[in-house]
Parts: structure tokens; sequence; C-alpha cells
């Protein structure tokens, strides 16, 4: 497929905004590991690859952006609605299950206040040892998870609430959710490569494990930058991006500014501004200690760059 997009590798000319913001990303890399970085300008993409980059890597959390995305796109068809109970996609319920999921909406999975509280201790499917913890059966696992608190009453991030998401893609679209994400986003995005690491049973992990280049990734970002329709193509309703920035839908607001994120546990990030036309991306692998600094870092630079080539 013809690409849509015009991809333009990192060479622009000395002291150039673009240049600028590579530069702060390479001076990044000296701090940590940067393997790729992508800025969208309208419809150019600009790409840089480090040394020693894969040719697509983990966006761990950024996952969820994706993952959140599909949900929106079987809001908008009517197939999933934010108040159906995250137990009614399915057929069976494990007898040993914990019956409070029963009152979990898919609008408070989305936000991560489901019910889960701090003590949870198996809420991370993206973990290393995640079979040993969890044993193969990723959903009825979930489905044990204590909930000490009511849904809405307190916001525990997990990764196994966008595992039960994107089981509920699988379930609304009638494919799996992998499937469905190619189908819907990433063949008509014109994704080069990708992949998607699933639980034993052969679904995504949800939470996490899009391996992707970022110049790819960068693009649901200018997607979400437009309204939800790129090329003439309707991914997901404006009144969803709206309703996924005001409920915390895998987005949140950098600081005070225009620019909406989705970041990832190593350093990851996709990003967008529908003020000035534009996303950015990137992937990396700082400490634990850092890498919300690096996103930091990297998104004053952008914001810099944003200032130079589109003014508010």
């Amino acid at each position: 497929m013809r690409e849509l997009f015009n991809i333009i590798s990192a060479k622009p000319e000395e002291g150039s905004p673009v240049s600028r913001f590579f530069d702060a990303v390479e001076r990044d890399a000296l701090v940590a590991p940067m393997y790729d970085a992508a800025v969208a300008l309208g419809t150019d993409i600009y790409k840089k690859k480090l040394p020693n980059c894969n040719d697509i890597n983990n966006s761990h959390s950024v996952t969820k952006f994706f993952i959140a995305a599909a949900v929106g796109r079987l809001c908008d068809e009517g197939r999933i609605s934010l108040d159906d109970k995250v137990t009614s996609f399915f057929a069976s319920f494990p007898p040993d299950g914990n019956e409070r999921w029963k009152n979990v909406s898919v609008y408070s999975t989305l936000r991560h206040m489901t019910g889960l509280g701090e003590d949870s201790i198996k809420c991370g499917v993206d973990a290393e040892n995640s079979n040993e913890v969890i044993g193969e059966d990723f959903l009825s696992d979930t489905f044990r998870l204590p909930l000490p608190y009511e849904p809405e009453q307190y916001r525990r991030y997990s990764d196994a609430a966008y595992y039960l998401l994107g089981r509920i893609v699988s379930a609304a679209s009638g494919m799996n959710a992998r499937d469905y994400l190619n189908e819907e986003f990433f063949k008509p995005l014109c994704f080069s490569q990708w992949a998607m690491a699933c639980c034993p049973m052969g679904y995504p992990i949800g939470g996490g494990g899009l391996f992707a280049r970022a110049a790819d990734i960068v693009k649901l970002g200018v997607v979400y930058a437009r309204g939800g329709e790129l090329f003439g193509r309707r991914y997901v309703s404006k009144e969803w991006i709206d309703m996924s920035k005001s409920s915390d839908f895998a987005l949140s607001r950098f600081r005070d500014s225009d620019i909406w994120v989705k970041t990832g546990a190593h350093g990851q990030i996709v990003a967008f501004t529908d003020k000035r036309d534009s996303a950015v991306a990137w992937h990396g692998c700082a400490s634990e200690d850092d890498h919300g600094k690096r996103n930091d870092r990297l998104l004053e630079a952008y914001l810099a760059l944003l200032d130079e080539v589109r003014p508010k």
C-alpha cells in the first residue's frame, strides 16, 4: 500500500526547529538508551533512528492508547456502550470469580477505576513472570482479582484493565483485537512493521506489548490531532476524542499546555495537539527513576519546536 504520509528521514538543515528537536533526542540518548523518534507536522513525518535501534520497539503502555481507540471505534458503531458491564461480553464467568466485577462498566475500566486497590498484586499482565503468577487464562484470573473499592471510587492504574478491554474489543468485533486493530488502524495508516505481545490464549496483552516504529505510532496521534478523520477516513469520532481527554481514557494533559500524551513504562510516548496539527512519538529505555523526567525533557523540546513552526 502506498504510504499516505510524507516520511522524511531526519536530515534537515542545521539549526532548523526540527533539527534542534532531534538534537535534544540525541542528548537524551546519552542519559539512557533512545531508539527512535518521530515528529508529525501536518502529514509530514520526520523520523530518526538512533544507533543500535531495533526495526520495531516495545511501546509498553502506549499500547493502551491503541486499545482505547479500538474501544472508541466500536462505541461509535454502537457495538460497545460505555455503560456495558465488562462481564456482559463473555459467555462464562469463572466459578471462583469475584462477583463485584459484574458491577464494573467499560467506562470505569477505561479510567482505571474498576475498584482494584493498591494491594492487588496481580495487575501486571505485561510482567516477565506473568505466566508463573497468572497461568494461561488471563481473563479468568483478572475476574478473580480482589476489588476492595466500588467502581469510580479509587483509581488503580493496571495493565489488567486494558487486557480486559482488549478482550472486549475481540468479543464485540467478532475478531481478535490484534486483527481488528490491523484492519481498522494499522493497515489504513500504512504501518510498515508491527507486532503485539499476546497471552497464551492468543489475545493481545492490551496494557502493553505493541512493537512498532515511532514513525508509525505517531500516526494515531495525527488522527487524534485532526479530530478522528484523516485522508477521508473516519477512525474515531471527535466526541470520542473529547471524552478521552475529559475522562482520562489513556490520555492526560502535559502540564497546562495543549499537548495530550500517553506514556510508556520506560520513556516511550505518543503525544498530539489539535491546536497546532502535530504529533510526536519516541521509544527508549530509561530507568524507572528517570523515564518521567525523560518525557518531560523531550516534551519541552517538542513544545519549543511547535512554538517555532506552529505558533499558538
